[in-house]
């Protein structure tokens, strides 16, 4: 009775999630496809999302599908995520110097992994790939004496991905050695809507606007290895270990459909809109969108005490190739700017005080794991020239939903950071941002929920 009822619920959180979606607000989310998610949960976000070279049996981890084979027999993991940014933009403009700010609120991810066997682990789910959310407006009192020019860029979607993934065990000595390969395969699908207008403060002028709608659908995977090696510590409950992760998410194609309208407009006692002439017009024009590879990899070194982990350190380090990003449609010209390869390097730890969790004289936050990362590197992102940096710091804390041996856990995970500069007309964003999950790991023999009735 208890999966039908997780069926049920997970299947009305997937349709809720699709219509729910809310958007970016970042002006730079023009670019490209949007600001790309993380794939990374609330927990390994407290650490500077360094996931690739951790595998935990009490976690999912989407980050390296290799780490699904540590999932064990008899625990079904959840995991439920939502996330909120909020942003204050700061701009110089003729030495005038500017502010703005924007928010938003929107589930993060919703997962369940599930262990197939000993050796092998599955996991589904849904998760953001990218948003889109942005409302510029500049003008020009240059391009027409004793008029003025309103140029205004808007945009807002997002892109979504499902996730199928599984991995399995090769080399399982207990706890000493493991050696695992994943695979994550992804169908990614979403709508972006991007609308550019040129209005005159004259009368005596057409306006202008192009409306440009595209839907995404298509596949894309990416494999991952893990290893994990113990080292042998003074004492036989008290060991020392090193992880090693890399994960390759490979170039993909994806489908795409365009709607594009192009036309002249007039405002009707300065109100209301009113088109003129249709000056171009498309309709469902195919076309491909190509998603570049990104390889990454970290390593991690922690140390085991009564066969849990008591504190770990790990860095990481990636590279996206968005400057292989392309967009191609039959007659619609494409006019999307040519982006940069990215690069970050990112780091963290944690730390859990105490694993006494049945010891009720023992606080919830005495049983917590805490956490502290950070980030640094290039965007894809380059105006004038200039590649714009982003960097950040991280903190979390995983607290223990029950005072029980129970590995259930809620999971809060905050980011502070800055991308961009105010140089060269540029946009400084100073971002905050927030993430809850919870991560249920019931467990047969501790939680009273997961135990069969026996009826004499």
């Amino acid at each position: 009775m208890f999966r039908k009822i997780v069926v049920v619920i997970g299947l009305f959180f997937i349709g809720f999630y699709a219509k729910s979606q809310n958007l970016n607000t970042s002006p730079y989310t023009r670019f490209g496809i949007g600001e790309v998610t993380p794939l990374s949960s609330a927990h390994y976000a407290g650490m500077g999302n360094i996931g690739v070279s951790f595998s935990d049996f009490s976690y999912i981890n989407v980050a390296n599908p290799a780490s699904y084979s540590s999932f064990k027999r008899n625990n079904t993991l959840f995991d439920l995520g939502v996330s909120g940014k909020g942003s204050l933009y700061n701009s110089n403009v003729d030495g005038e110097q500017k502010s703005s700010s924007g928010s938003n609120f929107a589930l993060n991810n919703m997962l369940i992994g599930l262990p197939i066997s000993k050796k092998t682990g599955l996991v589904l789910g849904i998760m953001p790939f990218s948003t889109i959310g942005f409302d510029i407006t500049s003008t020009d009192t240059d391009l027409i004496p004793g008029d003025t020019v309103s140029y205004n860029y808007t945009g807002d979607g997002s892109v979504n991905r499902i996730i199928l993934g599984v991995g399995h065990d090769f080399i399982n000595k207990g706890d000493t050695t493991r050696f695992s390969l994943g695979l994550n395969s992804s169908y990614l699908f979403g709508t972006i809507d991007r609308n550019n207008s040129v209005v005159f403060q004259s009368s005596s002028f057409y306006n202008s606007r192009v409306q440009n709608r595209t839907s995404l659908s298509g596949f894309s995977f990416d494999a991952g290895l893990h290893y994990y090696q113990q080292i042998m510590g003074a004492q036989e409950n008290d060991k020392w270990y090193w992880q090693f992760g890399a994960t390759q998410t490979f170039s993909s194609n994806i489908n795409a459909k365009r709607d594009y309208y192009a036309y002249s407009f007039v405002y009707n006692f300065s109100v209301q809109e009113v088109a003129k002439d249709t000056l171009e017009f498309f309709e469902n024009e195919s076309g491909t969108i190509s998603i570049p590879d990104r390889f990454c990899i970290g390593f991690n070194i922690g140390r085991n005490k009564q066969n849990k982990n008591v504190w770990a350190l790990g860095a990481q380090f990636s590279v996206y190739n968005w400057n292989l990003y392309q967009e191609s449609f039959t007659n619609v010209a494409s006019d999307y700017q040519q982006l940069s390869q990215m690069t970050e390097l990112s780091f963290g730890g944690r730390i859990t005080p105490t694993f006494d969790f049945a010891n009720k004289n023992k606080n919830a936050f005495q049983k917590s794991t805490y956490s502290i990362g950070g980030k640094f590197g290039n965007t894809f992102i380059e105006i004038n020239d200039q590649q714009l940096v982003n960097y950040g710091m991280n903190f979390g804390i995983s607290m223990p939903l029950l005072s029980s041996r129970s590995l259930s856990r809620i999971n809060l995970a905050v980011e502070l950071g800055k991308m961009g500069t105010t140089n060269n007309g540029l946009i400084e964003d100073n971002y905050f941002k927030c993430l809850i999950g919870f991560s249920l790991a019931p467990d047969a023999k501790y939680d009273r929920w997961f135990r069969k009735r026996k009826y004499d």
